[in-house]
Formats: C-alpha cells, sequence, structure tokens
C-alpha cells in the first residue's frame, strides 16, 4: 500500500512538471495565435493605431516562434528512478512548479474569446463626455489636424472639420462653408442645444484606451427619428446659432440619411 501511495504521488508530480513545462509554450503560442487572427480578419485596428499594426503583428509571428522553440527544447534529466521512488530518497530537489501564473495569463485570452472586438458607440462617448468642435476643448491637439479654409471645404473629412474648429472656433469665419460628413449619431441634452445631435467618431493617438469623442452639432432635421448609434451622412452648409450665451458653429443640413456603420476610429 505504502509503494502504490508513493507511485500516484510520483505520477502526479511528474504530471505536473509536464504541464508546467508545456505551458509557456501553449500561453505564448496562443496569444500569437490571438494576434495573428485579429490581422487577419482585419479587427487589429479595432485595438490599435493602424501605424502599430505590422510591429504588432510581428509580435505574433515572434510569440509563435519562440513558443515552437521551447516545445522543442530537450527536457532537464531526471535522478534516473523508478516509477515508484522519488527524488527525496537521494537528496536531490525537485523544482517546485507554480501553475497559477500561468492560468491567470489565460485569463485575457478566454475573454477575448468569449467578446469579439467591436468599435465604440455612443454609450461609451457618454461616459468619457463628447468634445464638440468649435465648442469643447479638444484634447491632445498635437494629433488632430489643423486646415486651412482656403480649400474646398466639401473634401473635409470630420478630423479635419475638428482640427479647422479647434484652431480657430468663430462661427463667422465659416458661415456658409459647404459640409460632407458621416459618423455616429449621439443625443446628449448637456452638451448641445435643443433639437440638434451630435454626429461624431473617435479620435485615436495610441490605441483604443486613448479614444476621445469627437464631432460637429448638426440641426436634428430628422425631428427625432435618428437614434443613438445610428450612422447617419449629413450634407449641408455651417452656420452658427446661440447656446448657453455663446455663438457656437453648428452644420444646416440639406439631407440626411441613414448609412452602413463604418469605421468609427480617427487616426
Amino acid at each position: 500500500m505504502t509503494i502504490q501511495i508513493e507511485r500516484l504521488r510520483v505520477r502526479r508530480a511528474r504530471a505536473r512538471v509536464d504541464l508546467a513545462r508545456y505551458a509557456p509554450s501553449l500561453l505564448l503560442a496562443g496569444y500569437g495565435v490571438f494576434i495573428l487572427s485579429l490581422y487577419l480578419r482585419g479587427d487589429l485596428t479595432l485595438y490599435i493605431n493602424p501605424a502599430y499594426v505590422w510591429p504588432t503583428t510581428t509580435a505574433g509571428v515572434v510569440l509563435l516562434v519562440v513558443a515552437g522553440a521551447l516545445l522543442l527544447r530537450k527536457p532537464a534529466a531526471d535522478c534516473g528512478h523508478d516509477d515508484f521512488v522519488g527524488c527525496d530518497s537521494c537528496g536531490c530537489e525537485q523544482p517546485t512548479t507554480r501553475l497559477w501564473p500561468y492560468a491567470a495569463l489565460c485569463i485575457p485570452l478566454l475573454l477575448a474569446a468569449l467578446f469579439p472586438p467591436r468599435g465604440l458607440a455612443a454609450f461609451s462617448a457618454q461616459q468619457r463626455g463628447p468634445q464638440i468642435a468649435g465648442f469643447s476643448a479638444i484634447q491632445g491637439m498635437s494629433s488632430v489636424k489643423r486646415v486651412s479654409l482656403s480649400v474646398d471645404t466639401k473634401t473635409f473629412t470630420m478630423q479635419d472639420w475638428v482640427g479647422a474648429l479647434s484652431a480657430d472656433p468663430n462661427p463667422k469665419d465659416y458661415a456658409g462653408k459647404p459640409v460632407q460628413i458621416s459618423g455616429i449619431v449621439l443625443h446628449s441634452s448637456a452638451s448641445m442645444p435643443p433639437g440638434y445631435i451630435m454626429v461624431m467618431r473617435y479620435q485615436v493617438t495610441c490605441c483604443i484606451a486613448d479614444a476621445r469623442p469627437v464631432g460637429l452639432v448638426v440641426k436634428d432635421a430628422s425631428h427625432g427619428a435618428l437614434q443613438d448609434n445610428q450612422w447617419v451622412k449629413v450634407d449641408g452648409v455651417m452656420s452658427s446659432t446661440k447656446y448657453q450665451g455663446d455663438s457656437i458653429t453648428v452644420v444646416s443640413p440639406t439631407s440626411m440619411q441613414r448609412i452602413k456603420a463604418g469605421d468609427p476610429y480617427m487616426y
């Protein structure tokens, strides 16, 4: 009976050591596969700036290579005992194996599998605080383009307008300028005049963690038909309205139409 118990104890110890040997390789391979799967599906930019796609993808390949190298390495030699005699009898030390760190590092992979990546929407904008171009102080101006209004503003993107209005918020300088933008609809009674909505996107510097909701105030020509998180294309001209004692730049639309959801991020 004593021999059987000792044999079972040794087998459990060896199984634990074997699992600890393969755990680092499997963990690295898991993260490598996850990164490469995001790249192949085109979802990597839902996490990071496109400028970092290639370095991140390369890191995924490196993780797979390292995982393969760890799997192919030779295991450390044992004490040379049989199946039921432990190392304790000869005084050699059995390495202490801790599996909980590997289990903890698996949690992000599990969460990523359970919750596929999605773009930020109106709810996130309310939490982070929408920043209205020409009215709110846009943070991180180094990442927002400033554009001269001497060009045809029909070609202006949302990012162009945000940069221009941040550099020069005077509504008189934009009166009558044509506007063509698309973005996410956001109703925020605390941030804009009654009867207006915000058409917004997210300004990203490095990754989605630093994304800031920015956009333009647009007269709601749908009379309340548009809902938060819907995507809309707006054609119109720049004008102004009074809000909290100040004159702010707004868009007076000539047409507003719902469109298929696009990329909510600006880089």
